[in-house]
């Protein structure tokens, strides 16, 4: 496409991460558009997620408009860049309702901009399920029955006509809104009370229940003309009434019949068809096991965690493909390079391994919370396990350490009673693994769990098996031959140590005294049918080795995993950003990562990538395949940094800053942060923020603050020389922050000073339009030019603007109270002011 013709495209952002979404749909944006670019297109993002890399890769977006979500931005945006094409796709359920918003006003009508992915008329039934429904009918697609009420007597009338349970759901919430499962009539007041509340419209949804019943999920794509593929088919362990985003996903489903899936498979097909849509269009199932008969229950034609975990199980590359199709072009038209057939695209993946998306829930971390499983989420992240058996999958899917499968929930429930333990199958709570296992143990039969949980007994088979291979290693310690076979499921090192009450160390010695070593295979769309090559690898103990060290300057990547409070995807931002930039200096990063919505499992970010838990096992066994040059290990793996030396002898290890749980400083005076790098001599200032009210305490603490601050000429010479003064005293480069109090009496005193927290990296990063990641990592590479730096900040400087950033928390969707701490933060938004 020559300059003349080149269109322009509008992607409304998915905003700041929230309870629902984590990272996943920043880093299909981060692909979509940087193919849409490839395509021609002059690519546009409005997004308002400090935290989102995909607005500052200059490969991806042309223009990066940071303001908020709101009908009225976007029509401005409209109005100034003129696109020619809008994708929602990448910004969830809430962009549908923007983008119809949008064109209610008639804006897109008087531009002529056509939507990506979806005509308007889908998105309107997208938004509203009672005209969804109707379209279903015309289908003879089966549903449940689901009305839109706005009183308690129609409520009640429909709850009798199908039947206790029901589920209640506010229509257009305004903020965080309601999904209840009631079970009588009282329940049911409160519930519709509540939602009408809730609810911009004052309606509520009233559904049919379908708890108990298995929930499946099945990705498509579709194109232009019309041809569509299945991606893939995953089953959701625990039955529907517990969210999908809260149970134990495997993929591909285990335990349905060939044309159960064929019949379900034509379904997701038919609706695909009759919505018109173009790319990736995710549809949930509710399957009825005992009749062989399913519902439709949900149809979402726009980019999340399922489609994510698709891509990152099969190695299809979704959202690569979905940009081309965006741009016009036919599946069988596309033409994939990086190691990919010419017809990858148009080839559905197969799976010659099983993956397994296990939750992970926030309520170590907070003070109090309902941790019981229902209909709403709870879940803040996920792991990713990816095996040659669904029970390695599942082993290193529950490895990740913030699950605690070695801390005290599994003590807490291994000394229940047998009543108490009953009470938890029926009622289940957070990490639930915990529990089966221990009724497992306790001899309960897979039939009997079966009936008490809705779970599939096919899984408690499974479970059983792995109970009975932790029995034997417990009878047989040190047995060469129970290690073999404990390796081979996926059992690590510190599991094992932990049942021959010996250490992880001594069970590595005898791994490698009897040659038991990890080998690696990629993870092939085409599970190997052709020479191709998606540079993404998984661990098994096999014989033949997939992975090879890649040629040129290798630097290993470590992540820090599974999403978790504290720092929203900021930790994501940086690293990506860094390896971005090791790209662009010659380096190939190797990144190491087992959060299937990582950013640096992208293979715009990465150039060869390993889906594993973050054990040291598996860092010690990749460092040792690839020898890496350098290693950017992050602060909470910094244990690992001697045992690393030891494997990449000549190589360099790069301990990267990145606290999880920054120190939370509250002051009742004002707050100022100090920002700059310091190089060793010189102290190049990134500017002063000043932290804003944030609570009714009218306290001041960094959750909320504005760049650059209003001070004085005189003040702000203050400030800089208590921060320059403070930094001279440190004897490591790097970035900082120090916090100094401001006083009644026009006094100033230095609080503390930190590395800079990654928030505020990402952050000041969009607030001065400068890579500071990118800066940081060529301090520590010792390629840093103060000059350039300074240059750059005079070319990107805007003093009418000020910028304003707001951390967000999951207190209100999880009902709980709690302070507003550093330390909890899920996500974030910012904004710019004149």
């Amino acid at each position: 496409m020559s300059d003349e013709a080149a269109k322009t495209v509008l992607v409304i952002g998915a905003g700041s991460n929230t309870l629902q979404r984590g990272g996943e749909l920043d880093t299909a944006a981060l692909s979509v558009l940087t193919t849409m670019k490839q395509c021609g297109f002059h690519t546009v993002l409005i997004d308002d997620n400090p935290f989102a890399l995909a607005g500052d890769v200059k490969t991806a977006v042309d223009d990066s408009c940071i303001m908020p979500l709101s009908p009225e931005n976007i029509e401005d945006v409209i109005k100034r860049y003129q696109p020619d094409m809008i994708v929602p796709t990448l910004g969830g359920r809430r962009a549908f309702r923007l983008l119809q918003s949008v064109s209610e006003t008639g804006v897109m009508t008087e531009h002529s901009i056509q939507v990506a992915g979806v005509p308007e008329a889908t998105v309107r039934q997208i938004n509203n399920a009672v005209l969804m429904n109707q379209t279903l009918a015309k289908l003879k697609v089966p549903t449940k029955i689901i009305r839109t009420i706005n009183n308690f007597q129609d409520a009640r009338d429909m709850a009798s006509e199908v039947g206790y349970p029901v589920i209640v759901r506010s229509v257009y919430p305004r903020t965080v809104g309601l999904r209840k499962i009631v079970h009588d009539d009282n329940e049911l007041r409160d519930a519709v009370s509540r939602g009408i509340q809730l609810s911009q419209s004052g309606q509520v949804l009233v559904q049919q229940s379908l708890a108990g019943l298995k929930e499946i999920e099945i990705t498509v794509i579709r194109d232009a003309s019309g041809t569509m593929m299945s991606l893939g088919v995953a089953e959701d362990i625990d039955p529907i009434g517990i969210h999908a985003g809260d149970s134990m996903t495997v993929l591909p489903a285990q335990t349905l019949l060939d044309r159960q899936i064929q019949d379900m498979r034509n379904t997701a097909f038919a609706i695909t068809r009759k919505l018109r849509i173009v790319g990736v269009n995710h549809l949930q199932f509710a399957f009825d096991g005992r009749h062989n008969r399913f519902y439709v229950i949900k149809i979402s034609p726009y980019f999340d965690r399922i489609a994510n975990m698709t891509e990152q199980a099969t190695g299809y590359p979704l959202a690569r493909v979905c940009g081309y199709l965006y741009a016009g072009q036919r599946l069988r038209d596309i033409h994939l390079d990086h190691g990919m057939i010419k017809h990858t695209a148009v080839t559905e993946p197969v799976m010659d391994r099983t993956a397994v998306r296990v939750p992970i829930f926030p309520f170590s971390q907070l003070d109090s919370g309902d941790q019981r499983l229902i209909t709403e989420k709870k879940s803040v992240g996920t792991s990713l396990g990816i095996g040659r058996s669904f029970i390695e999958a599942l082993i290193k899917g529950v490895e990740d350490p913030h699950l605690g499968w070695h801390g005290k929930q599994a003590e807490a429930i291994h000394a229940m009673s047998d009543d108490q333990l009953d009470q938890l199958l029926i009622h289940p709570q957070t990490n639930r693994i915990f529990s089966l296992l221990e009724a497992i143990r306790r001899g309960y039969s897979c039939q009997e769990l079966a009936e008490l949980t809705k779970i599939d007994a096919y899984y408690f088979n499974q479970l059983r098996r792995l109970v009975h291979l932790q029995k034997d290693l417990c009878e047989n310690p040190g047995s060469v031959n129970q290690l073999k076979r404990a390796k081979y499921w996926g059992l690590s090192d510190k599991w094992i140590a932990d049942c021959w009450q010996s250490q992880p160390n001594e069970v590595a010695q005898l791994e490698t005294e009897n040659q038991i070593a990890r080998t690696y295979k990629e993870v092939d769309p085409s599970a190997g049918q052709y020479d191709q090559h998606s540079h993404c690898f998984y661990a098994t103990f096999e014989q033949e080795n997939e992975s090879s060290p890649a040629d040129g300057k290798r630097v290993l990547v470590i992540g820090t995993g599974a999403r978790h409070l504290g720092n929203g995807t900021a930790n994501d931002y940086c690293l990506a950003a860094m390896c971005i930039e090791l790209k662009r200096l010659g380096y190939l990063p190797i990144t190491v990562d087992d959060n299937p919505s990582s950013l640096l499992l992208s293979e715009q970010v990465a150039g060869k990538r390993y889906i594993e838990p973050l054990l040291a096992e598996s860092l010690l066994s990749i460092a040792k395949l690839e020898k890496p040059e350098l290693v950017l290990l992050p602060s909470t793996l910094a244990s690992l940094q001697d045992r690393l030396s030891q494997v990449i002898a000549g190589g360099t290890i790069q301990i990267i800053p990145l606290n999880d749980q920054v120190e939370d400083v509250v002051s009742s005076e004002p707050l100022l942060e100090f920002n700059a790098l310091y190089d060793g001599e010189y102290v190049y200032q990134l500017g002063t923020t000043a932290e804003l009210q944030a609570n009714h305490q009218l306290n001041y603490r960094t959750v909320a603050k504005r760049y650059p601050t209003t001070l004085s000429p005189d003040d702000g010479a203050t400030v800089t020389a208590l921060g320059e003064g403070k930094l001279r005293e440190l004897d490591k480069p790097g970035l900082y922050q120090v916090l100094i109090k401001e006083y009644p009496d026009n006094r100033f005193k230095v609080s503390l000073c930190r590395p800079m927290p990654v928030v505020d990296i990402a952050f000041l990063s969009k607030a001065l339009h400068l890579g500071l990641p990118a800066v940081s990592l060529r301090l520590d590479l010792g390629k840093f030019s103060g000059k350039l730096l300074m240059d750059s900040m005079r070319q990107t400087g805007n003093a009418s603007q000020a910028a304003f950033y707001r951390a967000l928390f999951p207190f209100k969707s999880l009902h709980i109270e709690e302070p507003p701490t550093a330390a909890k933060v899920m996500g974030a938004e910012m904004q710019f002011v004149e």
